[in-house]
């Protein structure tokens, strides 16, 4: 199959680096230095076409029923091949196992995407403690729940 979605493992972190870096740049993901990602890998799923990464997203749990799905990144010239879906897919499918029985998103472009798989709007107050604490005002993220 020319399409592979698996979790990441340490060798992928120049390919992760190298697709969420022009994101980053925009304001759209917020900046995740090497040595963050090196330390967190294992929540990362990853997307590849012709075995080349091409999309991820990461599950941070953040209670023993809440986790976040954070860094959902598609390469431009495959954002329309509904790898964000399989990925986001893929996430709750994990938080499942865990036990996770709601999940929730901070975005600052694509509101009406996750709206439109099932998230509801919710606000700062809804966060759990740690993340509220960390919560960047001039980002001013749009903050979204879906119960799984």
């Amino acid at each position: 199959s020319l399409e592979n979605i698996r979790e990441a493992k340490p060798d992928d972190i120049a390919a992760l680096i190298a697709l969420i870096e022009p994101m980053e740049a925009e304001g759209v993901l917020v900046h995740r230095p090497r040595e963050l990602l090196e330390r967190e890998v294992e929540y990362f799923s990853i997307m590849e076409h012709d075995a080349i990464i091409v999309g991820c997203a990461a599950l941070y749990r953040h209670s023993d029923d809440e986790a976040e799905l954070a860094c959902l990144a598609v390469s431009p010239e495959h954002r329309e091949c509904g790898y964000g879906e399989q990925l986001m897919k893929r996430i709750e499918k994990r938080a499942k196992k865990m036990g996770i029985k709601r999940l929730f998103v901070l975005t600052t472009r694509t509101e009406h995407w996750f709206v439109e798989r099932g998230f509801k709007l919710g606000t700062v107050d809804d966060l759990p403690a740690r993340k509220r604490d960390m919560y960047n005002y001039q980002r001013r993220s749009r903050v979204l729940f879906k119960a799984l």
